[in-house]
């Protein structure tokens, strides 16, 4: 089965906003995350890792946060540096010679690591200035790539943060080799699909893992393209697919509201 929704560390969600109080910032653009770990003597450098997106060596003077030199082939890397100053502010007392995996900043992930990652996205995308761009009638990664634009980020990370705010029935959906890593859907997003389910042709993700091109743009088709469950076919799901790596899928999914 899937995971369900897990709420945001309201610690450390409030850090991140007591930095970002602290240092005045009040528009993405000023979101520059190189100086803000320098305002804390974190000083970023980049390295080759091979297994390992991040690391951070500190003490409470400060420090050096370590990105694998492959992340800086998109926004990812600003989300490793966010990532590991949440852990130089909430886990200070632990030992920080640990390397922080992809796995680490998965959104199934919990423990201090998912801490680690609410702060991040609370950094990069605050709320105050978030929030109110995820009112979409009809979402599609269209607008989650606008946000991922203005923000910074990476799709995948505004994906996840959108569908947190979406007031909409939605789910992003990541699959790697064909096969789905992790789902985050809204409460009231109708189907549940399964981890580690096979995707096949039905679904325009599918699709893409196979070579095939799709239309870079929502696509109608019946929930049992996604879901096993009962009912599933009766409920119009749209579909919005893009890969982001290789090997790697992100998906939106939405449906309208169940009256």
């Amino acid at each position: 089965m899937g995971r369900k929704k897990r709420s945001p560390c309201p610690l450390a969600v409030g850090k991140a906003r007591e930095l970002l109080r602290r240092l005045r910032i009040r528009h993405e653009d000023e979101i520059e995350v190189e100086l803000i770990a320098a305002e804390l003597r974190l000083f970023v450098r980049s390295r080759a890792m091979t297994t390992a997106e991040g690391r951070l060596v500190c003490s409470r003077a400060g420090g050096f946060i370590s990105v694998a030199d492959r992340a800086y082939r998109s926004h990812k890397w600003r989300f490793v540096v966010a990532h590991e100053i949440g852990h130089f502010l909430r886990h200070s007392q632990l030992n920080q010679l640990d390397l922080c995996k992809d796995v680490d900043l998965r959104a199934t992930y919990r423990g201090r690591e998912a801490e680690a990652n609410d702060f991040a996205a609370e950094l990069l995308m605050p709320e105050a200035l978030f929030a109110k761009r995820c009112d979409v009638a009809r979402p599609s990664l269209r607008e989650v790539g606008e946000l991922a634009s203005a923000f910074r980020t990476s799709l995948t990370s505004a994906a996840l943060r959108f569908v947190h705010f979406s007031d909409e029935p939605c789910a992003v959906v990541h699959s790697t080799h064909g096969r789905v890593d992790w789902v985050a859907p809204t409460r009231d997003f109708l189907l549940f699909v399964p981890v580690g389910a096979k995707l096949t042709k039905t679904t325009y993700a599918g699709d893409l893992h196979a070579g095939r091109s799709v239309p870079d743009a929502p696509n109608v088709l019946g929930g049992e393209a996604w879901s096993d469950m009962r009912g599933a076919e009766d409920v119009d799901l749209v579909e919005h697919s893009r890969k982001v790596a290789a090997s790697s899928v992100i998906t939106l999914l939405w449906h309208e509201c169940d009256s």
